[in-house]
């Protein structure tokens, strides 16, 4: 059961779960606050259907050689905002990323929060990446700049990356994606440092070095198929929140 607080910082309010970690926040308010929450109403992807395509308040890359369509799907299922679907051939996909760049990672920033549940219906054949990043049509291998999340086809495994003109500081085997499992990853920078968390265990490594600070990044998911088949991903969180002056 959460446990929610507040906390307040200058002329702002953190809600975080204390019921978790103090580092997981929930909400925020005030003037110094730069928010983004997935909403399939408000952002329009329950008025393109349940089988439509994404919605306006995205920049979105597919690639669909196969049969089928790679998209940001509307969900009919309780408790699931949204499902990401591939067309069915290998490296198929979707990367989107919310449009607009509003969150950086610099000292002046009292916090900088990143989550998102998620699952996977076969996590060693697809390739998921979240995390806030530079506006990038290929994500997964084409970016130079971001603070993510990361597993790659053929494996299980989770890899936390920071990263600075190409430069990354990365960890592997952080945790361990089971099939059609929700899986909540979560990152928390507190001007100086960044804390990564997997179902709300901290992992060990705590980057400081490549944090991305010259540039201006934006929430965001790439998931790729690998194989022929049309795989997905479940989104039932996906939230990002910044408190501090520009």
């Amino acid at each position: 059961m959460a446990n929610v607080i507040g906390r307040r910082i200058g002329g702002n309010l953190a809600y975080v779960d204390a019921g978790s970690h103090l580092m997981r926040v929930v909400d925020a308010i005030g003037p110094d606050v730069v928010k983004f929450e997935l909403n399939p109403w408000t952002m329009g992807i329950q008025a393109e259907g349940a089988t439509g395509t994404d919605s306006h308040a995205f920049t979105t890359t597919v690639v669909e050689a196969g049969t089928g369509t790679s998209e940001l799907a509307a969900s009919n299922t309780a408790g699931i905002l949204a499902r990401l679907v591939c067309a069915a051939d290998e490296n198929d996909g979707i990367n989107i990323q919310a449009i607009g760049e509003n969150f950086e990672f610099t000292s002046n920033q009292s916090l900088v929060y990143f989550g998102a549940e998620i699952a996977i219906n076969d996590v060693d054949q697809t390739d998921i990446l979240g995390g806030l990043c530079i506006t990038d049509t290929t994500l997964l291998g084409g970016m130079t700049d971001g603070v993510y999340f990361e597993s790659l086809d053929g494996a299980a495994t989770v890899s936390t990356v920071t990263e600075k003109d190409s430069s990354e500081t990365q960890n592997d085997s952080v945790g361990t994606l089971s099939d059609a499992t929700f899986m909540f990853v979560e990152f928390f920078f507190d001007g100086s440092s960044v804390y990564f968390f997997i179902n709300g265990t901290q992992a060990t490594n705590i980057h400081t070095a490549n944090i991305p600070d010259d540039e201006v990044l934006t929430p965001s998911l790439q998931l790729l198929t690998g194989e022929a088949v049309a795989n997905t991903c479940d989104i039932r969180q996906w939230k990002a929140f910044q408190i501090g002056r520009t």
